[in-house]
């Protein structure tokens, strides 16, 4: 046995484990554990009877490794005598963590302590308005570059309005920043609108996998997932500590048992029952073995990704490729989900017997959770290779080991588990956390973040392009109690924020020195013809609302039941009250990649494409509020042309139009009428892009 715990682990792991037993199991070979290997023939009573040898010693077909160099002949007699011994193991090969995963763990940069790094000197010191310009700066010089000059006050004014409220400026509040900039006092503003909560809430949506429905055969209708969305605006607004809102996300009903049912702060584990999942097959049995293990796997892949930036789920089947993570780390993951349940509660009044006007048969099958304590308490089933017909034994929940070694994993008191894994995540000692949060940041303030693989933050993700400056926000945030608003404060406030979109020179990766001109999300396109149609009803809060799609495209799906609203203006809200079913995207939404994921989405897909145009140009809804675009020029202007011109251009760009484009717009109003000219607007680039 210490034979083996000594050095044939390491070889069996290092040069055989990734196609016979780790990964996949190739040519019927499995050695991840001795009933495996003597099950798959390759090894008799001794070595010398033991196919395994041959084909090591090259001497019979495939020569292993394959299409490696031929192990040493002092690691192959290692082998050799270890099967003459009866080839012991002392637990499974899947079980231990290789050295190489280890060493690669040990020097990674997002697993070392976060520490406030020191500021870089730089040359031009005159550009910087804060610490996070010397970092941003520093590069730009390290590759020759200078930054770009300011943008203008239009400008700013605008991408500030999109990227913290997600809707466009008011023509009388631009002219009043334009004739006093007072830039710091505008951010303040931005900040404390209501509708910072909705902007700053749908990203963290997309983080959630956030949808309304379950998807798949049934596609059940979840009205509890509109109680979470509404929780997270409002936890965003109140500007909620960002460590007090995973806390709450993950253990709220431990943290606040006196909380009733009903109340909001009581949606906040709705975080965990708004997965993919489902507790019935497409042909209606149910399985409620089944739905528990895809329970607690959505559960321990979400965590993973959306708090710490770490693929865990990848250790669900085998240990992690990568990084420091078991296959019995991952299941003892999940442990800290398994006393947890889906409690279904009585069915919000709102949808018992809804049915889709067309079809009076078709009615909508409803779901509605919370997540409660079961009476006693449970623990996860380890699965061999994460196969749900080959469970192995009952796991206890404990931290990943090695970023928890020296951490207390257990609790007497089961309902404590989910509080304990928050309380660990952000806690002093996590290195990733706030990381990941800092770097979310980052992202939807420059549509780029500073690690471009937000979701995986392990050794295989992408290294920081600025990695001293993800560290200083990082130490900013928890240094600031954690609070979003003040580290929306601090980038905005900085030059680095503040430079135009235009630079004489391409761009050069990894080197900001212009701000990155971006298209607007799915939601904040359609807010934004909305608003400008005039048409936008600014209700916040609420179920979530079916806009008028095309019907056959609902009666060919299976079970995708679409209840459009009675009324036009309950449907023109905001697009994060929009419905998001997983069997039926959204057509406008889909088109522009809106979110609509079964796992958590770091980073939208970011496409331009021709039905995109398509959209825009064809669809009803589009042509509808170009219309009403229309009409309110009129009712505002009457039938100056150029009055309506200037109102148009301030109301769909945020700035005033140019003497060459009213020329240009009136020799277009010759030969066409001013409807087909709002719809134009609500087509070309700048009503769509932020720069």
């Amino acid at each position: 046995m210490l034979l083996f715990k000594q050095q044939v682990r390491e070889l069996l792991t290092t040069h055989c484990l990734q196609c016979h037993g780790g990964d996949k199991v190739k040519g019927d070979f499995d050695l991840s554990t001795r009933e495996a290997l003597f099950e798959s023939d390759h090894v008799a009573g001794t070595a010398e009877d033991s196919h395994l040898m041959q084909v090591i010693n090259h001497v019979a077909e495939p020569e292993m490794p394959l299409k490696a160099e031929k192990l040493p002949d002092e690691a192959i007699r290692l082998i050799g005598q270890w099967i003459d011994h009866g080839a012991p193991y002392d637990k499974s090969l899947n079980e231990g963590l290789t050295k190489r995963t280890l060493d690669a763990a040990d020097s990674h940069w997002a697993f070392q302590p976060i520490r406030q790094p020191a500021l870089p000197e730089v040359k031009h010191e005159s550009w910087v308005t804060n610490p996070i310009d010397l970092f941003v700066l520093k590069q730009m010089e390290k590759a020759g570059r200078k930054p770009a000059t300011p943008a203008d006050s239009y400008t700013l004014f605008r991408r500030a309005n999109f990227d913290l409220l997600g809707l466009p400026p008011r023509p009388d509040a631009i002219t009043g920043f334009v004739s006093k900039p007072e830039w710091p006092k505008l951010i303040d503003e931005l900040l404390d609108s209501p509708h910072y909560g909705e902007r700053y809430g749908r990203h963290w949506l997309d983080v959630a996998r956030y949808a309304d429905s379950s998807g798949y055969g049934r596609d059940y209708f979840f009205p509890h997932a509109a109680r979470y969305r509404d929780y997270v605006i409002q936890s965003m607004n109140s500007d909620k500590p960002f460590n007090t809102f995973i806390r709450e996300q993950i253990a709220g009903d431990v943290l606040y048992p006196e909380d009733k049912p009903t109340a909001i702060r009581r949606f906040a584990t709705g975080f965990y029952t708004i997965g993919a999942i489902y507790p019935v097959s497409a042909n209606g049995i149910k399985r409620p073995k089944q739905f528990e293990y895809d329970r607690l796997t959505d559960a321990a892949d979400v965590t993973g990704e959306a708090f710490l930036g770490l693929s865990i789920g990848c250790a669900r089947c085998h240990n992690h490729k990568y990084d420091p993570i078991s296959q019995r780390d991952y299941f003892a993951f999940q442990s800290f989900f398994a006393s947890s349940f889906f409690k279904e509660m009585p069915a919000d009044p709102k949808y018992i017997g809804l049915t889709v006007s067309e079809s009076k048969d078709m009615k909508i099958s409803i779901k509605d959770y919370l997540l409660d304590h079961k009476p006693s308490e449970e623990n996860a089933t380890f699965f061999h290779r994460g196969e749900f017909e080959s469970p192995v034994e009952k796991v206890g929940p404990r931290l990943p080991h090695y970023f928890s070694s020296t951490i207390q994993s257990k609790t007497a008191d089961y309902t404590q588990r989910r509080l304990l894994l928050a309380n660990w995540i952000v806690s002093d000692d996590n290195t990733l956390t706030a990381r990941v949060i800092a770097n979310r940041v980052w992202q939807w303030h420059f549509g780029e973040a500073l690690v471009s693989t937000p979701n995986d933050f392990g050794t295989q993700g992408a290294e920081p392009s600025h990695p001293e400056l993800l560290d200083y926000l990082a130490s900013y945030l928890i240094e600031n109690d954690w609070s979003l608003k003040k580290l929306h404060v601090h980038i905005m406030s900085s030059s680095s924020y503040r430079m135009s979109s235009s630079h004489h020179e391409p761009e050069v990766a990894g080197v900001l020195d212009r701000f990155p001109t971006k298209r607007m999300q799915a939601e904040t396109i359609w807010d934004n013809m909305l608003a400008v149609s005039g048409k936008l009803n600014l209700t916040m809060y609420g179920p979530a609302v079916f806009p008028p799609i095309d019907m056959d495209l609902v009666k060919s799906r299976r079970n995708a039941i679409w209840v459009e609203e009675k009324n036009a203006s309950d449907w023109m809200r905001r697009g994060i009250y929009v419905a998001i079913k997983r069997s039926l995207h959204f057509p406008f939404f889909d088109a522009f990649n809106g979110a609509n994921s079964p796992s958590s989405c770091g980073k939208r897909e970011e496409t331009i494409v021709s039905p995109q145009a398509l959209m825009m140009m064809n669809n009803e809804i589009p042509g509808n509020l170009s219309a009403a675009f229309h009409e309110r020029l009129i009712q505002e202007c009457g039938d100056d042309r150029e009055k309506m011109i200037a109102r148009a251009w301030m109301l769909a760009y945020g700035r005033p139009v140019t003497e060459m484009e009213k020329q240009l717009t009136l020799q277009f109003l010759s030969d066409d009428d001013f409807k087909t000219w709002c719809h134009a607007l609500f087509n070309s680039n700048e009503f769509i892009y932020i720069k």
